[in-house]
């Protein structure tokens, strides 16, 4: 990647899980096809979705109602990755709704940014009792 800023190295998460849930094939195998990745960012998103997919699916199904299967790919990998940034970075979590929220209405359908600030308004209301 030519360049490490947060928003790109999301982007580029967003579209490596994209990626991988649409040709139904690991993470890992998405991941691991670039190693020559120089951009640490990008890699900890990555690894921190990869290492922990099934207890982020867990928290989607369980702040939506639905099963994940039913959520629109780019949206559920939005969730997917803005929740697991959720939990591991000292970031501000307002700063990352905001970030999944830019990355549903650049990607995602159009009313979809609601559904993700949603989910994710509800899930750090959730964390924070």
């Amino acid at each position: 990647m030519k360049s490490s800023s947060p928003t790109r190295s999301r982007d580029k998460a967003l579209q490596s899980l994209y990626e991988a849930d649409l040709q139904g094939v690991s993470l890992k195998e998405i991941f691991n096809k670039d190693t020559e990745i120089k951009n640490a960012f990008y890699k900890d998103l990555m690894e921190g979705v990869i290492h922990k997919i099934d207890d982020l699916d867990e928290i989607i199904i369980k702040n939506t109602n639905r099963k994940v299967s039913e959520i629109d790919p780019i949206e559920r990998n939005i969730l997917r990755l803005s929740i697991s940034e959720l939990i591991d970075s000292s970031t501000q979590p307002a700063i990352l709704i905001n970030e999944g929220i830019r990355m549903a209405k650049k990607y995602g359908s159009i009313e979809g940014y609601k559904f993700v600030n949603a989910v994710l308004d509800k899930f750090v209301k959730e964390i924070k009792v």
